[in-house]
């Protein structure tokens, strides 16, 4: 069976891969960094490890750590000029994020078709991919909690209690909480739009594609048809480290 593990910043998401019963968890990645074993990996039967990893070289390094003492290797996927029908549209590709690349090599696979990749997490990353799997380049913007927390921290009185949620009125605000969480989520839903009207222009009614934490909340607002795949990033692993 194969471990497989996504190192973000600040949660790392896991499952075993080709299971019989799927098995499947969250650690906090600041005890990966502590080279912590998580009781969860103890007893698995484990023949193999991939993970993506875009917390940093002291994420990596505490993982591998924990890998190695439990008797396993871990391979680190990463970015490609062309992997799995998908060319990287990024001139230097180390400077394109790894969780990225996956979620594109995932939606390319899975759905055949140009669409826009959106990973809704800290940051919200929006891909283009094109026909042919071109990767076309994408945006990157602050995520619901990292603009919350700019607000919070940087203004004397907009700080509000978080009430975003599935289905929430996006009218405007008539109280301060009521117009920060709208609008919030009027920036991320107008990021969209406009990376599905960019593609648009080259592909004719483009696929919209969520991941995320908050991709659930996203999808039930955006005007757009959307499929949402929470384990993207962790299906590309298998196309980028088969």
């Amino acid at each position: 069976m194969i471990l497989e593990v996504d190192l973000g910043n600040t949660r790392s998401k896991w499952r075993l891969a080709e299971a019989k019963a799927p098995r499947s968890g969250v650690v906090d990645t600041a005890s990966l960094r502590a080279s912590v074993v998580p009781e969860a990996w103890l007893d698995l039967p484990v023949s193999r490890v991939r993970a993506v990893n875009v917390a940093g070289a002291e994420a990596a390094a505490g993982l591998t750590w924990v890998i190695r003492s439990l008797g396993w290797a871990v391979e680190f996927a990463r970015v490609q000029r062309e992997c799995a029908g998908v060319t990287c549209g990024y001139r230097d590709l180390s400077r394109l994020g790894v969780d990225r690349w996956l979620a594109v090599l995932a939606a390319h696979r899975q759905f055949r078709q140009p669409c826009v990749v959106v990973d809704c997490g800290s940051a919200v990353t929006l891909d283009l991919l094109g026909a042919g799997g071109r990767h076309l380049g994408g945006y990157i913007v602050p995520g619901l909690a990292l603009m919350r927390g700019a607000l919070f921290r940087d203004t004397a009185a907009v700080k509000v209690a978080d009430t975003i949620e599935p289905g929430m009125s996006l009218a405007p605000g008539c109280d301060t909480g009521d117009a920060v969480n709208r609008g919030l989520m009027l920036m991320v839903i107008g990021a969209i739009d406009v990376a599905m009207q960019q593609l648009s222009t080259e592909a004719a009614n483009p696929l919209l594609v969520l991941t995320g934490g908050d991709g659930p909340v996203v999808a039930s607002l955006t005007r757009h048809p959307a499929e949402l795949v929470p384990e993207l990033v962790l299906d590309g692993l298998a196309l980028s480290n088969p």
